[in-house]
């Protein structure tokens, strides 16, 4: 069993007015910020078919107020990892409610929101590297107003493949050997919702990912 895996962290920089991250001297994109630059057009259609629906100035209010919640509610489920003090506001109340009986399954905490990165050229910050069950799971935390159909979270299942890939590259010295990827999705008036990745199927989400990133180099040779 793999224990306490050391944390690393990296120094976000510009370099020609885009966001990178540095570490161990070289530059990296995040893989979010690979997955938002190469979203496929069905995607991007839908979402602004949300936007003219809802009205700009409401879609803004419902994405800065579900940034907010999933921001603060990261920080208080690292502090509860890490065994610090935990204060709930009143606000997300209903969000820690949702997540907290998947934290009271977690038997051991391996890694808290360090970086890992992939010599394919990129760098991620997975939320929780912990052992439940007698697996170990690669966790992501996320937060919605409302229930998520699994057809809407192609990218979220990508993001926990590609960290598990640069995880495995990153800890390699210590055998490191992710078995399972989770995503919960915290709802404010609801028990989470929770969904379990097996290894095969990662490693199916990483190709799809290789394809993302390669797409992503060839845009940013171009400009």
């Amino acid at each position: 069993m793999v224990h306490k895996l050391p944390r690393y962290s990296a120094k976000r920089v510009r370099r020609e007015r885009k966001i990178l991250y540095e570490i161990e001297g070289r530059c990296y994109p995040g893989v979010t910020t690979v997955l938002s630059a190469t979203k496929p057009r069905e995607a991007r259609d839908a979402l602004q078919r949300w936007r003219q629906r809802v009205g700009v100035d409401a879609a803004q209010q419902i994405s800065g107020k579900a940034s907010s919640a999933g921001t603060r509610l990261h920080k208080q489920i690292a502090a509860y990892l890490n065994d610090e003090i935990v204060e709930i506001p009143a606000d997300l109340t209903g969000y820690w409610e949702s997540v907290q009986p998947v934290l009271t399954e977690i038997d051991e905490v391996l890694l808290v929101e360090g970086a890992v990165w992939h010599e394919a050229g990129f760098i991620g910050f997975p939320d929780a590297l912990v052992v439940m069950k007698g697996e170990l799971y690669l966790c992501d935390w996320k937060t919605a107003l409302r229930p998520k159909q699994p057809q809407w979270l192609c990218d979220y299942f990508l993001q926990i493949a590609a960290y598990r890939q640069a995880a495995i590259q990153v800890y390699a010295d210590f055998g490191l050997e992710v078995q399972k990827g989770l995503i919960a999705i915290a709802l404010a008036d609801q028990p989470a919702q929770l969904f379990e990745v097996a290894a095969a199927e990662m490693e199916e989400h990483w190709q799809e990912f290789e394809q993302r990133l390669w797409k992503f180099e060839r845009r940013r040779l171009r400009q």
